[in-house]
């Protein structure tokens, strides 16, 4: 592979600057769930939306964040625990490995932690992301598995696509 030039740069940094502009709803919509979770309702029902009239809905009460940190429970009660199975009659020694060695790389991560992060970012945007990308500085320098909540804002992918897995082109900022 070789390094990155100044054109490939700038192809880049345009190709980025679509998915900006093509996830600009999607933000909109993460930043006003967020809103809601910290009880600015007030600053919701002043948009300009079909529900802010004479009549328009106003929320009194904190019903909707006593229900997220219920949801938030719910899950951190329901913590998941790996469970490798074998695919096929040959791959009984691989998984009785990969049982052995996931639990520690998620001990080793603090998972329960981004979990616990992950499910708070789902119960007020919808979704949550998670990273995992191999960290050369663990480990004294010998690098390691590194596993942390992503945040969407900082998630770019090519507009239209619902599965990242089908753009182009991902970003992470």
């Amino acid at each position: 592979t070789q390094a990155i030039g100044a054109e490939q740069l700038q192809e880049f940094t345009k190709i980025l600057e679509e998915y900006k502009a093509g996830k600009v709803q999607t933000e909109r919509r993460i930043l006003a769930s967020e809103n809601w979770w910290k009880l600015r309702n007030s600053i919701e029902e002043q948009k300009d939306s079909k529900a802010a009239g004479a009549d328009g809905f106003k929320a009194v009460s904190g019903w909707l964040h006593n229900v997220i940190v219920s949801k938030h429970a719910d899950a951190m009660k329901a913590y998941p625990e790996p469970n490798i199975l074998a695919r096929e009659q040959g791959d009984k020694g691989e998984a009785l490995m990969l049982s052995a060695i996931i639990p520690c790389v998620l001990e080793q991560n603090k998972f329960e932690s981004t979990y616990d992060d992950a499910m708070w970012q789902k119960m007020k945007t919808g979704t949550g992301v998670y990273k995992v990308v191999w960290d050369k500085n663990k480990l004294n320098g010998l690098g390691d598995i590194s596993i942390e909540c992503a945040n969407l804002l900082n998630l770019y992918w090519e507009p239209g696509k619902t599965d990242i897995q089908k753009s182009r082109y991902f970003f992470h900022t």
